[in-house]
């Protein structure tokens, strides 16, 4: 698995190896613990030399967790041929940092640039099933759903040898081995005080004794302790002096907790802050606004006009004067300012990235007053805001918007908490956006749902931004087949619009082609065909005959003209929207694939099958490249290419491909979607085709108990709702029924009944 390859001079290159720091020359007092630990893992293992039961080290935060499982890895390299970490505080974070195992300082897979991270994750953890030599520390196993996420990952259990480390000290599996892990006893911490601190005297063992008591054996506030004696050269008993001193002052701002344990770290994070400079403090009390991980530096980076206008506690000791009323002549440097704080143990620094420890973050909001808070928050927004780019729909932006999504998440959450409603609801439709064109409908709902309510509270209930968040929530809702819910908010939309804008704006035609849209859906054909063409001809009127929005209407009524028979008037429309958005887009973007399969699709009707389907594997070739082999548009093009090649009696090789689109599918939208009685329809007319006829009844009744549901749910018969029972009739003759029986199961199915 994990084959040892050598560089040009002959030498062994390093195993993969991603483990957070190098080995800890200063760990002391846990030899027992980590003996202990040793002593699990080695006795877990079974005759075959497999792993199969995963190891919790838990305790309080800042306790020595991490340390303590990366100190195993380090003294046990001989076992392993991996040595591999990664953060699973939540579970998008979890598969986040598994795909990023992918990468090629680490296990360098060729799925590691995948645009789909799912595809990184598979290979990885197909990659652990092929051999048991090797660790894996998941670290911050800290929330129920992350602790679900990584029971999940591990049931059926992996080969290997899994650590992770968490402050749930219950609530585990019995098949996951616990490890405590409490706070150092006074002893073993003064000794790690005083092999600290070398080069320098900090004064007599007592002293480090009476230290260790004070900052309660916590191994963070311990090592931070040290980091700032050691810098500024003074004596335990004088870091002593300055912390009582600080204390009072932290507990005067009624610090909430009240447990001895957050106390004492928020106190070592004090005084470690007043050593700081102005802007790195500032830098610190941004951070505090964003997810913990993986802050973008680049982001970060650009922060140096912010920080002087973010206010926070006064100053003990003063840096460079400047005279009142002047500012400075240049904004400061904010990369100056990280490199601050990760001299002082107080945020982690990558070329990438950056990270501020959750707990100190929470420190730090929690000494902010409210106003204070909102300023930081407002100024995160505005970071975060600048740093995005437009049109987070569009696959060409997520290489920016995939590491900043957590963070924008992070800071809409306490931005909307200080009640800043700009551009707070813009920020949450960007992300909303972001995740709707990842199919990820349930992290953009709440956020859509959020944006529109904190535009109607700002704006009243007819503004045009309010009609913004009413479209894209109707779209989701539409979407995930919930059309009746989305029409009354599509015509809301449109209402406004045209009441802002006047009946010949580009907006009312987005408004427009949407209702539209949904028309078709819910078969209302003849009420869709106008409003496509007004929507049309409103576009070719406000933009001219060769822009997107153009290309998007033209292909809105294309499809609408070829479901109701008219072939001969869609395929020049269809054409020119393809070549509108090639010139528009390039030949590799999505809108691109969705204009060649709605073409070949039309070419296949016609009979031209040869013509049709290299347009259909270039779309699919387009969509698994842009959004990763898991996206609705994949399966999409799945469907339509098995349809060609079973229509061209190519069998074997149509069924797979519909088996694979019916199952993203199902994993997108749920089992009652539209688009899976789509697969299911298909997947049992091939089953029929090859004389399967039992394994067919089944999905073709489902695929008409979904329409039936539909037409429940809408209001309205689904357009194929009438050649669904005709094919389940079909079929039922075809297996024997006579046409009595058959006509009797066909509309139980129509009522909505799946046999009994």
């Amino acid at each position: 698995m994990y084959q040892r390859h050598y560089d040009g001079h002959g030498r062994p290159r390093p195993r993969p190896n991603n483990l957070p720091f190098p080995r800890n020359p200063y760990f002391t007092g846990r030899e027992d613990l980590l003996a202990q630990l040793s002593a699990q893992l080695s006795s877990s293992e079974s005759s075959a030399g497999v792993i199969t039961q995963p190891h919790t080290v838990s305790g309080l935060g800042g306790v020595g967790k991490t340390q303590l499982a990366v100190q195993y890895a380090w003294a046990n390299v001989a076992r392993y041929d991996a040595l591999l970490w990664a953060v699973a505080d939540c579970p998008a974070s979890l598969s986040a940092n598994l795909a990023a195992l992918a990468a090629a300082d680490v296990l360098d897979l060729p799925e590691r640039d995948a645009p789909d991270q799912s595809a990184a994750v598979a290979a990885v953890i197909a990659r652990l099933k092929q051999d048991p030599r090797w660790l894996l520390i998941l670290d911050s196993v800290d929330s129920p759903d992350a602790a679900g996420a990584v029971c999940e990952l591990l049931s059926p259990p992996l080969p290997g040898r899994v650590i992770i480390t968490t402050r749930r000290q219950t609530g585990w599996p019995a098949t996951v081995a616990p490890l405590s892990v409490d706070v150092l006893p006074v002893p073993a911490a003064a000794d790690f005080l005083c092999a600290r601190i070398t080069g320098h005297d900090p004064g007599p063992r007592s002293d480090a004794e009476a230290l260790a008591e004070d900052l309660g054996g916590l191994p963070l506030a311990l090592e931070q302790a040290g980091a700032y004696i050691l810098k500024n050269r003074i004596t335990f008993a004088e870091y002593r002096k300055r912390l009582a001193q600080q204390r009072k002052k932290l507990l005067a701002q009624g610090v909430p907790g009240g447990t001895g344990y957050k106390n004492s770290v928020a106190e070592t994070w004090l005084v470690t802050e007043e050593q700081l400079s102005p802007p790195a403090r500032a830098l610190l009390r941004l951070m505090a606004f964003f997810a913990p991980d993986a802050m973008p530096r680049a982001m970060l980076a650009k922060a140096g006009p912010l920080l002087d206008d973010l206010p926070g506690p006064k100053r003990t000791t003063r840096s460079a004067k400047t005279k009142p009323g002047k500012r400075k002549a240049q904004p400061p440097d904010a990369d100056a300012a990280l490199a601050e704080l990760h001299e002082y143990s107080l945020a982690g620094l990558t070329p990438e990235s950056a990270a501020c420890h959750r707990l100190l973050q929470a420190v730090l909001l929690d000494r902010m007053s409210s106003e204070q808070r909102r300023t930081a928050a407002l100024a995160a927004l505005r970071l975060a805001d600048d740093f995005a780019v437009p049109h987070p729909h569009d696959v060409r932006t997520w290489s920016i918007w995939t590491p900043l999504a957590p963070h924008v998440h992070a800071a809409v959450r306490l931005a909307d908490e200080s009640g800043i409603t700009e551009p707070t609801a813009r920020l949450m439709n960007d992300l909303a956006g972001y995740y709707f064109a990842r199919a990820q409908h349930a992290q953009a709902e709440p956020l859509m749902r959020r944006g529109l309510e904190i535009a109607e509270k700002s704006f009243g209930p007819a503004h045009p931004k309010v009609a913004i968040q009413l479209n894209n929530l109707a779209q989701l809702l539409k979407d995930t087949n919930r059309l009746a819910e989305a029409e009354p908010l599509m015509r809301r939309a449109l209402e406004i619009d045209e009441k802002s804008f006047g009946p010949e704006h580009p907006r009312v035609a987005i408004q427009l082609n949407n209702l539209a849209q949904l028309l078709q859906a819910t078969n209302r054909l003849s009420e869709a065909e106008p409003i496509m063409r007004r929507a049309l001809e409103i576009d070719e009127k406000s933009f001219g005959p060769e822009h997107p929005d153009v290309a998007t209407a033209l292909n809105n009524l294309a499809g609408l003209l070829k479901a109701t028979n008219r072939p001969a008037e869609a395929k020049p429309l269809m054409r020119r929207a393809l070549a509108i958005d090639e010139k528009s887009f390039g030949p590799d973007h999505p809108r691109v694939a969705t204009e060649l399969n709605n073409l070949a699709q039309l070419l296949q009707a016609t009979n031209r099958p040869a013509e049709a389907e290299p347009l259909m594997r270039r779309a699919l070739e387009i969509d698994e490249k842009s959004f990763g082999p898991e996206h609705p548009s994949v399966a999409r093009d799945l469907n339509n290419l098995a349809l060609l090649l079973k229509a061209t009696n190519r069998l074997s090789e149509a069924e797979p491909i519909m088996r694979r689109a019916l199952e993203i599918d199902e994993k997108s939208f749920g089992p009652e979607h539209p688009d899976v009685a789509r697969g299911l329809n298909n997947l049992a007319q091939l089953l029929a085709v090859t004389n399967r006829l039992a394994e067919a009844e089944p999905l073709m009744r489902r695929h008409v108990v979904i329409f039936a549901k539909f037409q429940q749910t809408t209001g309205h018969e689904h357009p194929h709702m009438q050649a669904a029972k005709e094919n389940y009739f079909d079929l039922l003759t075809e297996m024997g029924l006579d046409r009595a029986e058959a006509d009797r199961r066909v509309n139980q199915a129509a009522g909505g009944q799946m046999p009994g």
